[in-house]
């Protein structure tokens, strides 16, 4: 199976530290100016950072400094100062992620390790990505394909990053993490504003008007469009993987005193050139309704949603559509004066369509696949400074047994400034269409195929971490993490030789640490420098032909280092600079690499906003995934505007 045969993900360019312009016109029809409100952010104090709320560490509300997790919080205002264009670049942020850019359209991105080695067939499929509450991978292998995630980049709230399993809130494929996408209101999206974007490897345009209509209902409709210049072969010639992606939708919000409602959809069409093949078409919509109630101790959600999906493939890839439906219901309590009980259930079936005609098939090439999974939470104060989060997720996944996901956490918190915190979970990535019925063939012989008894991947993760605020002016996390794996994916001999089957006879453990930290330099500059460390010790269990090596578990450094600094200048102007390290990868073997970008932004007025940004500025170009895999990624520089009314 090639590189592309499962999908490709999208490119652009970018990642700065802060950024500093995106108008939101006017809320509830007095004018906010611009101007005020990034003052307003630039001046957010540490301390207001270390109390954002978060929602994916327990499924309900929190502050992010008692959050007893890994958790990095990418805000609106990371995501505006940056400019960036796309889903995987703004998570470039996050320094508990290992992202890498394959191609123009293709990313992995990876927490704790096993990112992609797409040489012999391994993809980064145990990081779950959610959008507003739907789920964002593919159920045919797990992984995510990037260049279909996409929303409006000015309507992000947050991204919230959490390293570290999720499986009790969030199921079978949060083995080693959970990102969480949340967009805004649309009472915080009022009025137009348009955005465009120029470059020298991409133009984009996006334009969202918002509004409300009495006292319970606002809205709002956007549309997006952009083309991406191809990379670059070794030699410099064009890696003929240029595209180009449309895309809009929309949202309606209705909020009584104690009821909402929220309806929303999206729409998609893109066009991938591959070389040697014609241009390939890739298309999706969805549909998302979510009712909430909120009582005195008690509120309750409703969600469903429907995803279609279809995408086109290279002559050595299999075409495929996918229909899913997904229902859930969770309902949290307060009982008494030290319980908060969450519990929860969902149902979700997904229809897959493989056209198996050429080198890789399915067979069967249509399944039915149905998900069931049941929960329940406890978070427990035993006295004012200490907490214990106690869950188990049960879920029927259609190629096991029903499946228990445990997880316990402890928590202390001798005051507001400080947070220690241990954990312990259990968490699988459950098979899929392509570890049980995949068939790749080698002209008429059949080569390589699923096996029905494949077991799930299975991890027992630990971790201990710390989170404080000691003066005014520095924040920081830390935490220190353990995993120990069990049945990892492996090819082994067949009971004639060929075709290969998959199977389970890798296990072994991780560790490392992951830190980060806030420093408020002078009131008008902050510096944010962050720090990963991975070790993987993994062996082949008894009785397995060790076919391929241990590359099997993925590519990954063992270091990698960020530093951000964002500045406010004078009369409205912002410097920003991002620098990141990443350390070699082992097999196939890709050299450690630095990278810079930079971005300069002026407020001209309360409504328009400009700014020059480059990225990639320390080499003509780089690689991030090892060649011939991995396309050369070139310098770049863009002008950028923005137009509110």
């Amino acid at each position: 199976m090639s590189q592309r045969s499962i999908g490709n993900t999208c490119r652009t360019v970018s990642i700065i530290a802060f950024g500093f312009v995106s108008p939101f016109g006017t809320v509830s029809g007095t004018e906010q100016p611009l101007l005020a409100e990034v003052r307003e952010l630039s001046r957010m104090s540490l301390e207001d950072l270390t109390r954002v709320e978060v929602t994916s560490v327990l499924k309900s509300p929190q502050l992010l400094n008692t959050a007893a997790a890994s958790i990095y919080v990418i805000t609106n205002e990371d995501i505006v100062r940056n400019g960036v264009l796309s889903i995987p670049e703004a998570l470039r942020l996050a320094p508990n992620l290992h992202v890498e850019q394959v191609t123009s359209t293709t990313y992995a991105i990876s927490a704790r390790g096993f990112n992609d080695h797409r040489e012999v067939q391994t993809f980064a499929n145990k990081l779950l990505i959610l959008v507003d509450g739907r789920t964002a991978y593919s159920p045919l292998f797990s992984g995510v394909f990037y260049d279909a995630l996409d929303v409006m980049m000015d309507d992000i709230e947050r991204i919230e990053v959490i390293s570290g399993p999720g499986a009790t809130l969030w199921g079978a494929n949060a083995m080693n993490g959970v990102i969480n996408i949340i967009t805004k209101a649309p009472s915080e999206t009022d009025g137009a504003l348009v955005r465009l974007d120029a470059g020298t490897s991409e133009q984009a345009a996006s334009a969202r008007f918002g509004g409300g209509i009495g006292d319970s209902l606002t809205y709002r409709v956007y549309g997006k469009a952009f083309g991406r210049n191809s990379l670059e072969e070794q030699d410099g010639s064009s890696a003929q993987d240029r595209w180009n992606k449309s895309q809009g939708g929309f949202r309606v919000d209705w909020r009584e005193e104690r009821d909402s409602l929220t309806v929303q959809g999206d729409i998609y069409r893109a066009e991938e050139h591959f070389p040697g093949s014609p241009e390939l078409e890739q298309t999706g919509e969805n549909m998302l309704l979510r009712w909430s109630r909120q009582g005195a101790r008690s509120e309750t959600m409703v969600q469903a949603y429907y995803d279609h999906s279809e995408r086109e493939a290279p002559a050595d890839g299999a075409p495929f559509s996918l229909d899913t439906y997904d229902l859930e219901l969770q309902q949290t309590w307060i009982l008494g004066q030290r319980h908060t009980l969450t519990w929860g259930a969902g149902k979700r079936r997904t229809d897959t369509h493989v056209r198996s005609d050429g080198q890789l098939q399915f067979l069967p090439a249509a399944r039915r696949l149905n998900l069931g999974n049941i929960f329940v939470q406890d978070v427990l104060s035993l006295n004012n400074n200490v907490t214990v989060t106690a869950g188990v997720k049960l879920e029927d996944n259609p190629f096991l047994d029903p499946t228990a996901l445990p997880d316990l956490r402890v928590s202390w918190a001798p005051d507001e400034r400080n947070l220690l915190w241990v954990a312990g979970s259990r968490a699988i990535r459950a098979p899929t269409p392509f570890d049980v019925d995949v068939a790749e063939f080698l002209g008429p012989t059949l080569f390589l195929q699923g096996n029905p008894d494949f077991a799930s991947e299975e991890v027992w993760a630990s971790e201990i971490g710390y989170r404080g605020q000691p003066t005014a002016a520095l924040s920081y996390s830390v935490s220190a993490f353990y995993g120990d794996y069990e049945q990892l994916r492996t090819v082994e001999l067949g009971p004639t030789g060929i075709p290969l089957i998959w199977d389970n006879r890798m296990s072994g453990y991780t560790y490392g640490f992951e830190a980060w930290a806030n420093i408020q330099v002078r009131p008008w500059w902050r510096l944010s420098p962050g720090v990963r460390t991975l070790e993987k010790r993994l062996q082949f269990d008894a009785g397995s032909s060790e076919l391929v090596g241990l590359s099997l578990s993925g590519n990954d450094p063992s270091f990698q280092a960020s530093l951000r600094s964002s500045m406010d200048l004078a009369h409205g102007v912002t410097f920003d600079a991002f620098l990141r390290y990443v350390g070699a990868m082992p097999e196939p073997r890709q050299p450690e690499y630095y990278e810079l970008s930079a971005r300069l932004a002026w407020q001209v007025t309360p409504k328009i906003s400009l700014a020059l940004k480059g990225f990639n500025l320390l080499h003509e170009r780089h690689r991030e995934y090892p060649a011939p895999t991995g396309k050369e990624i070139e310098r770049s520089f863009f002008a950028e505007a923005h137009f509110s009314f």
